[in-house]
C-alpha cells in the first residue's frame, strides 16, 4: 500500500503556483507591455505604447492646443445684430398721437414689474392698434422701426414711431455647476462673452475649477481648459455666448492626477490652475522610491475623453540628463502616473508571500509524519 504524504503536495503545489504565477502576484504588472506600437490587453484594451523622447513630447500638449479647428467655431463667429424672439417686449412710442397707447403688462424677471409694452407671442407677433398683427420675431430693432412706421402711415399723418425693447426675455442661457448663482440668463443686444456670463451668475465658487469649463451648443459638448486655451490665443473674452447655451463649471475633485505605483507617496493630486508637468507629480509624490521603484519604467495612462482611446507614455528617467524631459510633459485631467518596481522588488515580495506560510507548512508535514508512524 502506498502511503501519500499530502503536506508535501501541498507544499509542492503552492511553490509552483506561487513562482510560476509571480508575473501577476505583486500589484499591476508591464511585463506584456510591448516597447512601442499598439497591443491588446487580456480584457479586450487596445492601447498605444509610446516611448516618451524629444521628439515625442509635443505629441502630448492639451488637446485644446492641437485640435484648433474645433475651437475656431466658438471664437471665429462675431457677434450678430439682435433679432427679436418670442417672449421679448417692445415699447413702441407714437409722439404725435399720445391717446394711442399700449397695453399694460407684467414683466417677470426677478420681480415682477408693471409697465407699458407689446410682448411678442409664442407664434412670433405683436397686437399694434389699427394694424392688428405684426410679424416681429426673427427682425432687427432698426427692421421692426422702419415696418411699423410704413404700416401705420396707412391709417395715421406721418406717424413718428420709436420701437424700443422694453424687456429682453426670448433668448436665454444656463450657467450652472459650482457657481454662486446658477440659473437661466437672458440675452439682450449687448454681447455676453463667457467670462461675463460667469460674473452674471456670481462668479465661480471655492469647489469650482475654473480652468475647467463645459459649454453645451446644439447639442455638442466642447471641454475648455482655459489655461490652455487663453495660451494657445483663445481670449475667453471673445467666446460669446449663444441662445440656449449651457455653461457648467466642473468641481475640482473631479480634475485630479492619480500617481501609483513606486513613488515616496501614492496619492490624488488636485490639477492645478496654471497646469502641471509630469516633473510636478512627481515632485509632488516625493519623487520616485530609492529602494523599490524601477526608473526605467515610468508611465503614464492616458484615456481620450471623447474617443475614449487609451496611450500609454514610456518615461525611461535612468539618466539624470532626462529629467529635464518630465517637466515638458505636460499633464491631462485623470492622468495616471504609474512607477514600476524593480524585479528584486518583486521577488522580495513574492518570498514575503511565502515566509509566513512556512511555520505553517512544516507543522503540516510534522503532523504528516506523525500520522504515519
Amino acid at each position: 500500500m502506498i502511503k501519500v504524504n499530502y503536506s508535501k503536495l501541498f507544499l509542492i503545489g503552492f511553490f509552483c503556483t506561487t513562482i510560476t504565477g509571480c508575473t501577476v502576484v505583486s500589484g499591476l504588472q508591464t511585463y506584456n507591455v510591448p516597447a512601442e506600437g499598439m497591443y491588446k490587453t487580456d480584457l479586450g484594451t487596445t492601447v498605444d505604447v509610446i516611448p516618451l523622447t524629444q521628439n515625442t513630447i509635443p505629441a502630448t500638449r492639451p488637446a485644446e492646443i492641437n485640435n484648433k479647428t474645433e475651437y475656431l467655431s466658438l471664437f471665429g463667429t462675431s457677434q450678430q445684430v439682435y433679432k427679436m424672439a418670442s417672449g421679448d417686449v417692445l415699447s413702441i412710442q407714437l409722439w404725435n398721437y399720445p391717446e394711442i397707447a399700449p397695453p399694460s403688462i407684467t414683466i417677470s424677471n426677478d420681480q415682477s414689474v408693471q409697465a407699458y409694452g407689446y410682448p411678442i407671442d409664442q407664434d412670433g407677433y405683436i397686437q399694434l392698434p389699427l394694424v392688428g398683427q405684426y410679424k416681429a420675431e426673427g427682425k432687427t430693432l432698426a427692421q421692426i422701426n422702419k415696418d411699423i412706421r410704413h404700416l401705420l402711415s396707412r391709417y395715421l399723418k406721418s406717424p413718428d414711431v420709436l420701437v424700443r425693447v422694453l424687456s429682453y426675455q426670448g433668448k436665454r442661457y444656463s450657467v450652472q455647476g459650482n457657481v454662486t448663482k446658477g440659473g437661466q440668463y437672458y440675452l439682450s443686444d449687448q454681447p455676453v462673452s463667457l467670462y461675463a456670463a460667469l460674473g452674471m451668475a456670481g462668479g465661480v465658487t471655492s469647489n469650482g475649477d475654473s480652468t475647467s469649463i463645459s459649454l453645451v451648443r446644439n447639442g455638442q459638448t466642447y471641454n475648455l481648459n482655459t489655461v490652455a486655451l487663453e495660451k494657445a490665443g483663445f481670449s475667453l473674452n471673445k467666446l460669446f455666448i449663444q441662445p440656449n447655451d449651457t455653461v457648467y463649471v466642473n468641481a475640482r475633485a473631479n480634475n485630479k492626477i492619480y500617481l501609483m505605483g513606486e513613488s515616496g507617496k501614492n496619492q490624488a493630486l488636485e490639477m492645478r490652475d496654471q497646469g502641471m508637468t509630469l516633473a510636478d507629480v512627481l515632485g509632488e509624490g516625493l519623487g520616485l522610491d530609492p529602494n523599490s521603484a524601477n526608473s526605467s519604467k515610468v508611465y503614464v495612462v492616458r484615456t481620450g475623453t471623447k474617443d475614449h482611446a487609451t496611450a500609454i507614455y514610456h518615461m525611461n528617467l535612468s539618466n539624470i540628463g532626462d529629467l529635464g524631459l518630465a517637466s515638458q510633459f505636460t499633464m491631462q485631467r485623470n492622468d495616471i502616473v504609474y512607477i514600476d518596481a524593480t524585479g528584486l522588488t518583486r521577488w522580495q515580495r513574492v518570498v514575503n508571500q511565502i515566509i509566513p506560510f512556512s511555520s505553517t507548512l512544516y507543522t503540516l508535514q510534522q503532523l504528516g509524519k506523525g500520522g504515519n508512524n
